[in-house]
């Protein structure tokens, strides 16, 4: 299934007349095509500074008081689960996979703060064991409600 999806996404998701209709396309990043996802990505490459480098998305977002991401264990719709921390496939490949603390743009060059939240304890990892945004009532109550309130 994803071998079939990744060759439908590469006939058209970095058309403009897609990118500018088709919010999926927005968030597709071609790990074998970096070039053409840095220059043609209409969201997700400008937002993670992989495009441009935007000094006020880093001021904006260390403004938070915590930063909490979550990924989910059986996730069918992000691929690779891993991108839910900021993780990715290694360039020009797409079996391998490093962690946000191994990117050099998002963690080493701290390009959007991330690295800078984690050090002042503002940056959460969790995971929810189910499916893409499913979330069972309980991990709500439990995990995010009470960091809504601080």
């Amino acid at each position: 299934w994803y071998q079939r999806r990744v060759r439908v996404l590469n006939m058209g998701a970095y058309r403009d007349f897609v990118q500018s209709r088709l919010v999926q396309a927005q968030y597709w990043h071609d790990p074998l095509d970096e070039a053409t996802y840095r220059k043609k990505s209409r969201f997700i490459a400008e937002i993670n500074q992989e495009a441009t480098i935007v000094p006020e998305y880093k001021s904006n977002l260390l403004k938070l008081s915590n930063f909490t991401l979550i990924k989910f264990t059986k996730d069918s719709m992000v691929t690779p689960r891993e991108s839910e921390w900021f993780g990715f496939y290694s360039p020009g490949q797409d079996k391998s996979l490093y962690t946000l603390q191994e990117s050099d743009a998002l963690w080493n060059e701290d390009r959007l703060g991330l690295r800078t939240l984690s050090e002042s304890g503002r940056l959460e990892f969790l995971e929810v064991d189910g499916d893409h945004l499913q979330v069972p009532e309980e991990f709500w109550l439990d995990e995010i409600i009470p960091r809504l309130r601080d």
